[in-house]
């Protein structure tokens, strides 16, 4: 088996029909060489949602766990039952366009010292969304707004290398996640992602974004306030800087973004 796509459900059943209807054209092409792990953290069924055609789809299997244990967390239980070489993580949010799914296989296939690639994320006009990939993020980076002329760089032609890619749309070695024990699953959501990344690169692996991949991604869709999604954000960067960079260093850093932590998780509705 050469892809296992693994997609992880909350709160997402109507854009996962369309994630799926986007992979169609892939799965037709590469039917015995691929699969689709479904990852259900709802707590009703997926099954009773999906239709039977789409349930009878060659190589889609469906994970129940029924109850929100998080991204990282349901991505491990995924990889259990993977069978593929790579894997792609896939957020229900997505749609993937114009053959970028080749475009990101390529990459880990044409060079053996890749071992996380990336596509560049778009919402629903094309524009290019900041968060798909980035630098190191460290507490000095954290506190300091954001790098400038990422934007820009997206536009070239080729694959270029990065620090981290998002957990949106991410492919990885299998072998890879493997070793580095997959997702750090005391994050519940956000930085699991860069986590893996970085703990990727400590070990030797290349991380890169193909600009010529894209995927449409439509973002917070399994929120049902602001408020939960920083909540979220804010304590996966705290265990973050605290596991990398350690205590002190992560206790200045939430001392200084406390102005933006109480208008972000108290006042913004």
């Amino acid at each position: 088996m050469k892809l296992t796509i693994q997609i992880v459900n909350y709160n997402s059943r109507e854009c996962l029909l369309e994630c799926l209807a986007s992979l169609d054209y892939f799965l037709v092409k590469n039917q015995d060489l691929a699969e689709i792990i479904i990852i259900n953290n709802d707590t009703d069924q997926i099954g009773c949602f999906l239709d039977a055609s789409l349930q009878a789809t060659k190589g889609l299997r469906i994970i129940e766990i029924n109850e929100n244990v998080g991204f990282g967390k349901a991505h491990n239980k995924g990889l259990r039952e993977a069978r593929g070489k790579y894997v792609l993580f896939l957020n229900p949010d997505t749609k993937i366009l114009d053959g970028s799914l080749e475009k990101m296989l390529n990459v880990l296939e044409e060079d053996k010292e890749v071992g996380i690639a990336g596509p560049i994320l778009v919402d629903g006009e094309g524009r290019f969304q900041e968060e798909c990939w980035g630098f190191k993020k460290t507490p000095l980076s954290t506190v300091k707004s954001k790098l400038s002329g990422r934007a820009t760089r997206a536009e070239k032609e080729g694959p270029f290398e990065v620090d981290w890619v998002s957990g949106g749309a991410m492919i990885i070695r299998k072998n890879i996640f493997s070793e580095l024990g997959g997702f750090d699953e005391k994050y519940f959501m956000y930085f699991e992602d860069v986590d893996l990344c970085l703990q990727a690169r400590k070990k030797g692996w290349k991380i890169v974004v193909n600009p010529t991949a894209r995927v449409h991604h439509q973002g917070g869709k399994s929120f049902s306030s602001h408020q939960e999604k920083k909540r979220h954000y804010y304590a996966s960067q705290n265990y973050y800087l605290k596991k990398n960079f350690g205590s002190w260093r992560a206790r200045v850093v939430k001392t200084l973004r406390l102005p933006i932590y109480i208008k972000n998780v108290y006042l913004n509705k």
